[in-house]
């Protein structure tokens, strides 16, 4: 089984004071025939960069979209029937709320990639793009719904793998030019804890310490700690994001209590619970 050193460092940048970014160190082994080994890279600013920064929005804050593929490499095969579930999108609700469910459908478009589920891609599209129109980037969807079924029925699966990047990075884009680098936050958000859900259901169903080990992530947890107490007062003290600080610091605390940080059995459906109840608050606004 292919293993991963990964660190995640979170640090001032110079520009602007304050603004957080994320930088995620993966090294180690990871070669399949579909997806190119991953190391960490120097990266050029531009322009784009910068601004991106001072919104607080940038390739780091969002959805770490290679990570997730590369953990559920790591724990193929997957129990598909067991970590899938039905697209329930609310037609009204907060733009807070639309972001969170937009993350959580992104992994869960992971997740058919990582299993080859040709003939439920297109269904997955159409949510994709629907939930995309409650958040006014529908324009920055539609090519990639309709790619990712015609990708997906030749059975191109890095290619659709690529398309998700590409449509993660389309909307993210959409966001920096709204100016609205809290929705990209909360869909990130959103995508980490269905991500949580999937992964630590995987784990669960066939357990094993070194398994275990690709969700002890207590960094990246810390950050999405912090980064609720930073929502605004008439945002932060809805129920909804109540429910979400509550199950994510129970999360962090089973993720900071392990010895030499080894998740056990019982460490891991503690994480499994919170997740998925996060998710079921996310989908029921509750």
């Amino acid at each position: 089984m292919a293993f991963y050193l990964v660190k995640l460092v979170i640090f001032k940048t110079r520009r602007p004071p304050g603004t957080v970014a994320i930088v995620f160190w993966i090294c180690g082994a990871f070669a399949t025939e579909n997806l190119p080994p991953l190391c960490a890279q120097e990266h050029s600013m531009t322009e784009q960069d910068y601004e991106h920064e001072e919104l607080g929005v940038n390739r780091y804050t969002a959805p770490s979209i290679t990570r997730i593929f590369q953990q559920l490499d790591e724990l193929k095969p997957l129990p598909f029937d067991q970590l899938r579930r039905d697209y329930s999108q609310p037609a009204h609700g907060s733009r807070e709320q639309m972001a969170l469910i937009f993350g959580g459908l992104i992994a869960d478009g992971f997740l058919l990639v990582a299993c080859k589920k040709n003939d439920l891609v297109e269904d997955f599209g159409r949510n994709l793009l629907r939930q995309a129109q409650r958040l006014s980037v529908a324009d920055r969807v539609t090519r990639h719904s309709a790619s990712l079924t015609e990708l997906a029925k030749r059975g191109e699966w890095p290619a659709v793998q690529n398309e998700l990047m590409s449509t993660q990075t389309d909307v993210e884009q959409a966001m920096t030019e709204l100016r609205d680098q809290k929705i990209a936050h909360l869909i990130s958000l959103g995508g980490w804890l269905r991500g949580l859900e999937i992964c630590a259901g995987a784990v669960e169903a066939d357990f094993s310490p070194e398994r275990a080990h690709v969700l002890s992530q207590p960094d990246l947890v810390d950050y999405f700690c912090e980064e609720l107490k930073t929502l605004a007062p008439t945002v932060a003290h809805v129920p909804l994001f109540q429910k979400l600080r509550t199950r994510i610091n129970a999360i962090k605390s089973t993720v900071d209590s392990p010895a030499a940080g080894v998740l056990g059995i019982a460490e891991i459906k503690k994480i499994h619970e919170a997740a998925r109840e996060s998710n079921q608050a996310i989908e029921t606004n509750q």
